[in-house]
């Protein structure tokens, strides 16, 4: 990654933004549903849910730009099964044993179900996703080679994104359209368009006030149709959908540019520190943040000031000391994939 200084500038900010949507999640679940407080971090909470989609379009690119350098299958395979499927199917396994320990539940006969779509824990189904796109990314070669002008990219991505839409809507043929790698298409064709120019890529970033636009508009469709579907209200799914990707896909491109910028600042170091360990970071803090949930009297009854920093803070720290612990162990490989 020494070529893409801005990768891990990238991460650090994503996985950061990742434990805040969690943490906020876990203390909206005290509040009252109509309260205001309630509505400022449901909002907070729902802003914070581009995720997915930036850590897919940054596994696109960089991925994709490898692709160009050089492609053999073998050889990109045994990568990323030892980074990717390794972990996921270790993690899994951790996860269910946790849960049985947490809840008293395991269900044998869900168990393929379970790992086949990401649901051994909430959210372990980016793992699934990420791996289906290490196998959809070498069929994109061909493209990535033409280089055909943006437009074909762009037609790609909604031609896609709005097959798939509809064909699942009529036939219902994805229990779970978030653990489905195409349901991110429009993040991950903005990868694949980048990749192909990455040449230019300092200049296409000069677009992120376009790109901000973009996002408030699908900010200004997405939040409030977010907050009804977290109150169970009904709302029209196409619209939730269509502003979502909107929003999230031009949050990515923001966070990309953003991280491309940072690297000239102080700030790239701790940034940097936090994106080298953020899988270890998505893993684990989910862990953290169920331990503590456990025990609601730490560290005090609700209280959303202190609580929320200890939280946070924990959710940070304590899977970083284990990830600093387990690499100068030198078992981070097998336990992480890296």
């Amino acid at each position: 990654m020494e070529r893409f200084p801005w990768v891990e500038v990238f991460r650090g900010l994503a996985i950061l933004e990742v434990v805040l949507h969690h943490v906020t999640g876990r203390f909206l679940r005290e509040l009252s549903p109509e309260s205001p407080a309630w509505f400022l971090l449901a909002a907070t909470n729902r802003t914070f849910h581009f995720a997915v989609p930036a850590f897919l379009l940054l596994t696109t690119l960089v991925l994709g730009a490898g692709l160009l350098r050089e492609f053999r299958l073998g050889r990109y395979l045994q990568n990323r099964a030892l980074r990717l499927l390794w972990p996921y199917l270790l993690w899994s396994g951790f996860y269910l044993a946790f849960r049985y320990w947490d809840y008293g539940v395991f269900q044998t006969e869900r168990l393929f179900h379970q790992l086949l779509w990401g649901k051994a824990y909430f959210h372990l189904y980016f793992l699934a996703v990420a791996l289906q796109l290490t196998l959809l990314l070498p069929l994109f070669l061909p493209l990535l080679r033409r280089r055909p002008h943006g437009a074909w990219f762009l037609l790609l991505g909604v031609g896609l994104t709005l097959g798939l839409y509809f064909l699942n809507r009529h036939y219902r043929f994805l229990p779970y359209p978030g653990s489905f790698v195409l349901w991110y298409t429009p993040a991950i064709v903005l990868g694949l368009y980048l990749a192909s120019r990455l040449e230019r890529l300092p200049r296409l970033l000069r677009l992120w006030p376009l790109a901000l636009f973009l996002a408030v508009l699908g900010l200004w469709g997405y939040l409030p149709l977010a907050l009804d579907v977290l109150r169970r209200l009904p709302v029209n799914t196409f619209h939730y959908q269509a502003f979502h990707w909107l929003y999230t896909t031009a949050m990515a491109f923001l966070l990309l540019a953003l991280a491309f910028a940072l690297v000239r600042t102080p700030l790239r170091v701790p940034l940097a520190f936090l994106g080298r360990y953020s899988l270890q970071i998505y893993l684990l803090h989910p862990l953290v943040l169920r331990l503590l949930e456990r025990y609601p009297g730490f560290p005090e009854p609700l209280g959303l000031k202190p609580a929320f920093a200890v939280y946070l803070g924990l959710a940070l720290l304590l899977p970083l000391l284990l990830a600093r612990l387990l690499a100068r162990a030198r078992v981070s490989v097998a336990v992480f994939g890296r």
